[in-house]
């Protein structure tokens, strides 16, 4: 192998592992500069660890499971703020982290193959609030 392929392969490498480090899922809805952000994520300890040490950093933080306690991913997360015309939808699991630019009154959607929950929810943010959400096995 010659050396710039050596060095591709390095690159490739460092880049695939940084990926994986990074969390499964953020996405924002922006208005104005106001922003909904939804950061999903939890699957390895060391970033459930993490996650579970932020939750009084963000609005909320939302956990998802099964009611027999396993917990799940590819839940169809969406949040409103209909008084702020704002919303993100994201397929979340098994932690979702909600962040808010102002306080208010929120809707938390969320649907596991087909069976939805809605939650209306007072926010502030960084006001560190806790939502499970299960589903039966």
């Amino acid at each position: 192998m010659n050396s710039s392929a050596g060095k591709f392969l390095a690159r490739l490498a460092a880049y695939t592992l940084l990926a994986a480090s990074l969390p499964v899922a953020v996405q924002g809805a922006t208005s104005g500069d106001a922003m909904l952000r939804l950061e999903c994520g939890g699957i390895g300890l060391e970033e459930s660890q993490r996650m579970r040490a932020e939750v009084a950093m963000h609005a909320l933080t939302l956990f998802f499971s099964t009611t027999g306690g396993g917990f799940i991913t590819d839940v169809v997360t969406r949040v409103d703020d209909p008084l702020g015309d704002r919303r993100v939808e994201v397929s979340c699991g098994p932690i979702g982290q909600l962040d808010v630019p102002e306080a208010g009154r929120y809707r938390i959607t969320a649907t596991y193959v087909g069976a939805a929950q809605e939650h209306w929810v007072e926010l502030t943010p960084g006001g560190g609030a806790r939502l499970s959400l299960r589903w039966t096995e």
